[in-house]
């Protein structure tokens, strides 16, 4: 039996959304999900502007809508049944809601009278995921009426327009249905006009203006520059920076190294001192984008006296070292076109002092011409292609690429640095391989083990994804901090180790494997395309290693004070 009321008011529900400018859908499957997933399938086979993925495990799904999302900075939909596969969804939207990714997700549910009485496969859904997203609402798509109808389509829209708005985020629609689920595919989707939506710029008062280009010049300044995937400010954070002399200190998510006045090496300055020479010392920080990785950065930065200005509508005061003074909630783009017109040049000493010590760094950082955690980091800056994209996961991979990626040359790094977790890694990775070109993805053995259903989708969709696993037999972070002088229980408790046999996993999901142990041999993996590239570590010799070149970092300070 199929149901008219259903199927017209599921079309306005995703009219709605295509209407406003959602093209990429991602579904779970799943019996009460049928009339959405259905109509969704047809829409999508009439209009070739729009993408379907099906993910059959839900968390996975929700990570590759988030890859997807934030690599092209666009909405994505989320469709999954009622129950336990909602809850799945969970970790991908804290993670967009921290970063400010634009998700909408749609969670089918049974209707009230299932809900609380013993029905199977049904939780308590509504606001299901909390403070984690945005807004949440119940629409019913089974209630006829034109008055119905129009809401329908008008919360559908402003589901998109709300995941959108300053600060980004997801939000949840949920939606109750009672069988017959079954919708009629002959009825044709009713037109659905956008909302048209004016784009408005946040700006600093002339007045304000003024006086903070008063207390700028003739300052040693400072810009900080955190992780930022949009590219819109980048270009004028560089020019603000050459014709004020003022070095920028880029986090490696920042997308700004190799390029102009920017300082790559800060984060081992850091840890080998945690004061800054008296020539380095800024007398004003004005800080862009999220939090950095550094962690010592950030610890520097909170034992700090001179003004902070946090710059940026997205920011929301996001600054856990409590060092801010100033917070300008501005587009930064148009902030820093007003901000470098009227500063005049500026003396170049302060950045010449940046630049020399980076130079000296750079020149006594001696790496052992071996195929290790550090070098393998090296080999990526050199040999990735031009405008290739590089996924990078949590823990180890992102701490080296900070210390160790120069940007040698022009490529978009990306990381899910919100929540700082090693799930769903592989599936955001494999969401932004859906961009075309070439893209890799740094991830260690345990969070490839976390998430290698995410080898699904890139074997289903034949996703141009390259993995490079570091497999140090466990999780090689913890070797670094305290408890890894509890050595009765480390290896049980934190080490992990899961004896992954990569072939294996490269064979279950279709992707050509190779093992390299020279960074010629990786070198050669890399230029032949070699799908899954196997890098054998051990958790001894790298924590050894890595102690070592920060003492050579400290040696080099010492011999130049």
């Amino acid at each position: 039996m199929k149901n008219e009321t259903l199927t017209l008011n599921t079309h306005r529900l995703i009219s709605g959304l295509v209407a406003q400018g959602v093209h990429d859908f991602i579904v779970s499957p799943g019996s009460r999900s049928t009339p959405v997933a259905l109509l969704l399938a047809e829409r999508v086979r009439q209009q070739s502007s729009l993408r379907l993925y099906v993910d059959v495990d839900e968390r996975s799904a929700a990570f590759f809508a988030l890859g997807i999302a934030k690599t092209r900075q666009v909405p994505v939909v989320l469709l999954c049944t009622s129950g336990t596969a909602a809850a799945e969804y969970l970790p991908a939207l804290a993670e967009a809601h921290l970063t400010h990714v634009p998700l909408v997700v749609l969670t089918t549910d049974r209707p009230l009278e299932l809900t609380n009485i013993g029905a199977p496969q049904a939780i308590e859904q509504t606001d299901l995921y909390g403070k984690q997203v945005k807004q949440s609402q119940r629409i019913d798509l089974q209630v006829a009426g034109n008055e119905n109808a129009d809401f329908i389509a008008f919360q559908s829209q402003r589901s998109v327009l709300a995941a959108l708005d300053n600060p980004s985020g997801p939000v949840q629609l949920n939606l109750p249905l009672r069988k017959p689920l079954l919708p009629d595919l002959d009825i044709t989707p009713p037109a659905i006009k956008q909302l048209a939506v004016a784009p408005v710029t946040a700006v600093l008062a002339p007045d304000t203006l003024t006086e903070l280009v008063g207390q700028l010049q003739v300052k040693k300044v400072l810009l900080l520059a955190g992780p930022e995937e949009t590219p819109t400010y980048r270009a004028g954070l560089l020019a603000l920076s050459k014709k004020c002399h003022w070095p920028i200190l880029a986090d490696n998510l920042a997308n700004l190294r190799g390029r102009g006045t920017v300082i790559t090496d800060y984060d081992l300055l850091f840890q080998a001192q945690t004061r800054l020479p008296a020539a380095l010392q800024p007398e004003v920080i004005l800080r862009f984008g999220g939090t950095p990785v550094s962690a010592p950065l950030m610890q520097w930065l909170g034992q700090q006296t001179v003004p902070v200005y946090l710059v940026g509508a997205q920011r929301q005061l996001a600054d856990y070292s409590r060092a801010t003074t100033h917070v300008l909630a501005v587009d930064e783009q148009s902030f820093l076109t007003a901000l470098t017109t009227a500063l005049p040049a500026q003396n170049t000493g302060y950045f010449d002092d940046w630049q020399q010590i980076s130079q000296r760094l750079q020149a006594q950082l001696n790496v052992p011409a071996t195929l290790n955690e550090v070098t393998t980091v090296q080999t990526l800056d050199r040999a990735l292609p031009v405008a290739s994209r590089l996924f990078i996961s949590n823990s180890m991979p992102i701490r080296d690429v900070e210390d160790f990626y120069q940007g040698q040359q022009v490529r978009e790094l990306y990381c899910n640095r919100g929540a700082n977790g090693i799930d769903g890694v592989v599936s955001t990775a494999a969401g932004m391989a859906t961009l075309g070109g070439a893209n890799y993805l740094l991830i260690g053995d345990l969070a490839l083990f976390h998430d290698m259903n995410g080898l699904m989708m890139v074997r289903r969709y034949q996703l141009p994804l390259t993995v490079v696993v570091i497999n140090n037999n466990g999780g090689g972070i913890f070797s670094f901090l305290p408890q890894a002088s509890a050595a009765d229980y480390f290896e049980d408790l934190f080490g992990t180790p899961q004896a992954l046999d990569l072939a294996k996993v490269a064979a279950l999901y279709e992707r050509s494997y190779q093992k390299v142990t020279t960074i010629t041999e990786f070198e050669q993996a890399l230029a032949a395309d070699a799908q899954l590239i196997e890098v054998v570590s051990q958790r001894t010799t790298n924590l050894q290693l890595h102690r070592q070149l920060i003492r050579t970092v400290q040696e080099s300070l010492a011999n130049h004070d």
